[in-house]
Order: structure tokens, then C-alpha cells, then sequence
């Protein structure tokens, strides 16, 4: 009671004391009461931003070394959203010396973190570093992820008495086409001495170091054969230097599974050296170690497989002929789109004839049975076929409408927010929410795909939803994805940078769909997006591109770093997009593929098809995969956008439509 009573009356003078800070100037007040005015303010009424101030600096002190300054402002934002942050870092640095009850009770604390996984991988390489076998298998008790990881846990149980398991485990991380990790050494070191890192051994990992076609590797295996052994690998490295012997080797060699593995290796390198001598060879190499038929395929497809594009009628009539019985799905894909190129509309038929009844359910197969009914002459067919397709969320099926003039009909869901079940989740959105205010995308897609990993599917849509009301546009994006949410076009297609989008797409004369939909497809409007090959931000520019493209429109870049701004990201992109359809005379199709393949190859590609191909027909026909899937999804976002904004919707317009590819 008394305590009670002592917190009511120190609260009443905080708040006198807070009342008084603010009606004096600070310049009046005395010495004393200025310090009794800071103290109040940092025990007892930091604001948000005054706790993102202290954080930052807590930061700071510990990268600095400063832990004295560190402790003092982590121990003074215990209540704010991003102190677990803090406390990791802290925890982090003692690690040596902490005990495995500590770091259990630290993992259960922040187990709904993502960076507890990194302790834990942390802890068992400060255990292994120890030697401490029995408290590593105590805290591991099953495999780790990881191979440097795995190789320390097989290393405990070689040490805590299990050698069985332990060099099973050796083994399989021994054999590897590529090299391994140094943490392995003492488990291969353990797999020596207990004599099991032998020549078997040996040279069936030269097996799959040919496959990964790791040269060094390969020599440096070579060399640590003994005995007879040395022979086998030299074959094996005379076969991976001249394939061309390959059905000598075949026909010399008795028939083992070992020579049978090594044999099919040498042909399928043959054969991306040199096709047509992989089909002057084949016949003779696989009755040499006497194949069944179902690897006789498999062989026959991997050569069919690079001559796709040949104009040697000879080596075409051969691939034909292994086609023809090919379980293939991936391979008859690309039959049907060569003869698609020379709109060879028979061959589509026959080739279409040739895939399983699964396979055939498939939508695009069903368009493309309706399309060959048509340019056969039998419209009653191709309309029912284009009609049974209608109605889905697919590119084909709205295709299939263009062909019927039917109007384009895209099913819809959704899923409001209910809060109530959104509620355990509560901390973690609060550090995203934080973590998204501080700039910290990379941290915050952290934790939300760490969020999304543990969610069921129904919380799945409350967090796009959720993302969706707080305008995170980027999580919202990967929630559906996560729930393969497909119907929610509102969390999966998000007006994102709305102002931005609108003002460039006045400014190039762009429509404001086609914009979203391009952005939406290359980053689902992450702003800090890095591809692969080093294409940034949200319309996935290359630096170069950026660059030349700014002096075009003479804009003064300021570098890489510059195209995780939104603005100057849609600004430039935007003047990228507009380029191209300037280009391609304002045709979408020829547009989207050059700003994702570059407008020399669709220059090429147009050569290749010379004018005898329909929109859909040069969609399909395009050679690279990602392009192909990109010019479909860009179009079908455009319609996504079109119904969200309540404008038409349209698939192709009349230019597009009437070319001639």
C-alpha cells in the first residue's frame, strides 16, 4: 500500500515537474532542476524517437567497443521494440564464455526471432573450436543444416564413441563435386585413419567432379590414388579431356556400373562440345556397355536437347526420331515451339500428340490444341476449346478470350483483416514496424519471411492483409506468395509509390498500369532489390543502364547507390520503358522482352521469325525461359492493375494484335 501510494505521488511530481520544463524556458531553470529534468526524461518519458536516437547510439558504442556507453543506453529502451536487437549483440560477444543453459534460455527467450538460428550455428562452432564433443551432441541432438556444421557434428560423434555414424556421415560429405568446407578436415582426416578414405572412395568422387566439370579438383583427387587405382584415374581424366573417345572406351571396357556412369559422363560432355559427333558416336557407345532402354533415352534426350536450334536437316531428323519417344515433358515444350517458329501448325499437332495425358491438362497445351484446331480450319473445335478455358487466372486463358471476343474475366478474393488473430504475432510486427521506420528493409524482410516461415495459411492472409493496411507494399507481396494467396489481388498487386508512378506515367506518357505491373514483376516493389547480376532497386536497373539512360533524359545520376531512391528509381525506369517503346513503335510485347532481354535480341528474335508469327505464337517462340515467363506476367499485371483501378481491361491492343512478328 505504501509503495502504491509512493508511485502516485512520484508520478504526480513527474508530471508537475514535465508541466513546469514546459511553460519555463530552459535557460531559466536552475542547475538542479534542469538535471532532475533530464533524468525524468530518460527514465521515465523517452519518446519514440528519442528510444530510435538511443539505439542508434547503442549501435554505435558496440561496433565502437564502447560497452560501458552500450549497457548504458541498452538498459535504458528495455521497453523498445528493437531491444532484442540490443540484446543480441550483447549476447553475441559473450558467447565463448557462456554455458549451454545460457544459450537455450536465450533461443527460448527470442524464439520467435530470425537471429536465433545464427547463435545456435555460432555456439556449435565455438563448441567445436573447444573440443567440447559431449556438450556439442547434448545441445545438437540431430543433424544440423549446414556443411560446415554437419561435419562438426560427425566429428563429435567420432570423438564421443559412435563410429559408425560417424564415418557414414564422413562419407557422404566426402563425396562431393565440389570442394568442401575446411571445418571437414579433421572428419576426412578421422575417415583416413580408420581406412576408409580408400581408392573405391576416391574415384567415385572423381565421378562427380567430372559431372560439376571441376577441373582442379578432378587433378588434385587424381594424385591421391594409390596403387592400380592410378590407371583408373588417368581414364578418367583422358576421357574428360578428349570426350571424343568416349565409344572406344564404351566398347573396350567390360560392363560396370562404375564404367556405365563414367561412359554416359564422357558422352554428355561429348555432346556440349560437339553434337553432331555425340550423334555419330551414340549408337555404338551405348551398346558398348549395354544400356536399358530407359538410359538409352535419357542419353538421346541430352543430345536432342542441344540441337534444338540446329539447320542441319540430317541432325534435326535425328532428334526427331529420339523425341518421338521421349518421356520428356521439358523437351517436347521446346519441340512444339520450333515448329511454333516456322508456324509449322502439323508439327505443333504431332508434337502436341506426344504428351502425357497429365501433361496435356495443362492450359497452355489446351490453348495451343484449340490454336492448331483453328489454323487447321476447324473453328467449331478451337472455339470450344477456347471456351472451356475461360474465366481463370492465367495467360492463356485470357488469350483464349481475345480469340472469342469474350470479355476478360479475372476471379477475385478476399480476405479482411480480423486483428484478433493477428495478435501473436504483435511483437514481431512491432521490431518490422520499427525496423521499416529506421530504413532497415534488409532486417525487416528478415523477420517477415521468418514470420511467414512458422504462419498457417489462414494467418498468412491476415499478414498480407495486415502489411497491406500499413502500406507495406513489399510484405504484403511476399505474404501472398508465402500463402500462394493467388486470388488476393489487392495484397499481391498493392498501389505502390503511387505519386511517383503516377507523375512519371504522366510524364512519358506511359499508362500508370503497365508501370506497376513492370515494377511489380522485377522487385514486388522491394526499393533495395539487388539482382544477380546487379540490376537495383525498384524497376531493376543495371547501373550502366541507369547511367545512359540519364544522360538521355538529362538527369544528373548520382550513382548506384541512388536507384534505392523510388524516384529516381521510376524516374529513370520509367524513361528506360518509354525508350523502348519508342523503339518497338509503342508495342508492349517487344517492349517488356527488351527491357528484360536487351532490344538486340528481340531485334534477332524478330529476324529469326521474319513477320510470320501472331502476338501469341512470338510470345511463346522466345528462346530464353525468364523472358518468356516475364512478358506473360507483365501483361497479366497490367490487366490486374487495370481491374483494381477500375479501368478496362484489355489484353492486346489493336497494334500489338496486328503485327507481324
Amino acid at each position: 500500500m505504501l509503495s502504491t501510494k509512493k508511485s502516485i505521488i512520484t508520478n504526480a511530481y513527474y508530471k508537475s515537474l514535465s508541466a513546469i520544463s514546459r511553460s519555463i524556458s530552459t535557460k531559466m531553470l536552475p542547475a538542479s532542476l534542469m538535471a532532475l529534468t533530464m533524468v525524468s526524461t530518460s527514465s521515465y518519458a523517452l519518446t519514440l524517437d528519442e528510444k530510435r536516437a538511443r539505439y542508434e547510439s547503442a549501435i554505435s558504442a558496440i561496433e565502437g567497443n564502447n560497452l560501458a556507453e552500450f549497457t548504458r543506453l541498452k538498459n535504458s529502451i528495455s521497453d523498445y521494440p528493437l531491444y532484442p536487437y540490443l540484446d543480441y549483440r550483447s549476447f553475441s560477444r559473450s558467447l565463448n564464455s557462456a554455458s549451454m543453459n545460457d544459450v537455450q534460455q536465450f533461443e527460448k527467450t527470442y524464439a520467435d526471432l530470425p537471429f536465433t538460428r545464427s547463435i545456435r550455428a555460432r555456439y556449435l562452432s565455438t563448441l567445436a573450436a573447444k573440443g567440447q564433443w559431449k556438450t556439442l551432441l547434448t545441445y545438437q541432438k540431430t543433424l544440423p543444416r549446414g556443411e560446415s556444421y554437419q561435419c562438426q557434428y560427425y566429428f563429435a560423434h567420432s570423438q564421443a564413441g559412435d563410429k559408425a555414424l560417424a564415418l557414414s556421415g564422413a562419407k557422404s560429405l566426402y563425396l562431393s563435386g565440389s570442394s568442401v568446407d575446411n571445418a571437414c578436415d579433421p572428419l576426412f582426416s578421422f575417415l583416413e585413419d580408420n581406412g576408409k578414405l580408400n581408392n573405391d572412395l576416391i574415384l567415385e568422387r572423381m565421378l562427380l567432379v567430372f559431372d560439376k566439370r571441376n577441373v582442379a579438383l578432378m587433378r588434385y583427387l587424381n594424385k591421391q590414388l594409390t596403387g592400380s587405382a592410378k590407371a583408373r584415374g588417368e581414364q578418367i581424366q583422358d576421357l574428360y579431356d578428349k570426350p571424343q573417345s568416349v565409344s572406344d572406351f564404351s566398347k573396350k571396357n567390360k560392363v560396370t556400373p562404375f564404367n556405365q556412369r563414367l561412359t554416359r559422363l564422357a558422352f554428355e560432355r561429348l555432346a556440349r562440345i560437339d553434337s553432331k559427333e555425340a550423334v555419330a558416336q551414340f549408337t555404338r557407345t551405348v551398346e558398348g556397355q549395354h544400356y536399358t532402354r530407359h538410359v538409352r533415352q535419357e542419353m538421346a534426350d541430352f543430345v536432342a536437347s542441344r540441337l534444338m536450334s540446329t539447320d542441319d536437316e540430317t541432325l534435326a531428323t535425328w532428334r526427331d526420331s529420339k523425341l518421338k519417344t521421349t518421356q520428356n515433358p521439358s523437351l517436347l515444350d521446346r519441340r512444339i515451339r520450333v515448329s511454333l517458329l516456322s508456324a509449322d501448325w502439323k508439327g505443333v499437332n504431332l508434337w502436341l500428340g506426344k504428351l502425357s495425358a497429365e501433361e496435356a491438362k495443362n492450359l497452355k497445351w489446351q490453348y495451343w490444341k484449340a490454336r492448331v484446331a483453328l489454323e487447321l480450319g476447324n473453328k467449331a473445335a478451337a472455339e470450344k476449346g477456347f471456351a472451356a478455358m475461360l474465366g481463370e487466372r492465367n495467360f492463356y486463358s485470357v488469350a483464349a478470350a481475345s480469340h472469342l471476343n469474350a470479355a476478360i474475366t479475372i476471379p477475385q478474393q478476399h480476405t479482411p483483416l480480423d486483428s484478433a488473430k493477428i495478435v501473436p504475432f504483435q511483437s514481431t510486427l512491432d521490431r518490422v514496424d520499427e525496423l521499416l521506420a529506421l530504413d532497415k528493409l534488409t532486417a525487416a524482410r528478415r523477420e517477415w519471411r521468418h514470420l511467414l516461415n512458422g504462419a498457417t495459411q489462414e494467418q498468412k492472409a491476415m499478414l498480407a492483409a495486415y502489411a497491406s493496411q500499413h502500406k507495406w507494399h513489399h510484405l504484403s507481396v511476399q505474404a501472398t506468395i508465402a500463402g500462394k494467396l493467388w486470388g488476393h489481388l489487392e495484397y499481391r498487386f498493392p498501389l505502390a509509390h503511387r505519386w511517383w508512378f503516377e507523375f512519371f506515367s504522366k510524364e512519358r506518357q506511359v499508362p500508370l498500369t503497365t508501370l506497376l505491373a513492370l515494377s511489380r514483376q522485377e522487385s514486388a516493389f522491394y526499393t533495395n532489390a539487388v539482382s544477380p547480376v546487379g540490376a537495383r532497386g525498384l524497376m531493376q536497373l543495371m547501373p550502366a543502364t541507369a547511367r545512359e539512360t540519364s544522360k538521355k533524359l538529362g538527369f544528373n545520376y548520382r550513382g548506384t547507390k541512388s536507384l534505392s531512391d523510388p524516384g529516381v528509381n521510376i524516374r529513370l525506369g520509367s524513361g528506360y520503358l518509354s525508350m523502348m517503346l519508342d523503339r518497338f513503335d509503342e508495342n508492349r510485347i517487344l517492349a517488356f522482352a527488351a527491357y528484360n532481354a536487351g532490344p538486340h535480341r528481340v531485334t534477332r528474335w524478330l529476324e529469326r521469325s521474319d513477320g510470320n508469327l501472331d502476338a501469341i505464337s512470338f510470345i511463346e517462340a522466345i528462346p530464353f525461359r525468364e523472358t518468356r515467363g516475364y512478358v506473360q506476367n507483365v501483361l497479366m499485371y497490367d490487366i490486374y492493375y487495370s481491374k483494381l483501378l477500375g479501368q478496362p481491361m484489355q489484353f492486346l491492343t489493336t497494334g500489338e494484335q496486328g503485327y507481324q512478328y
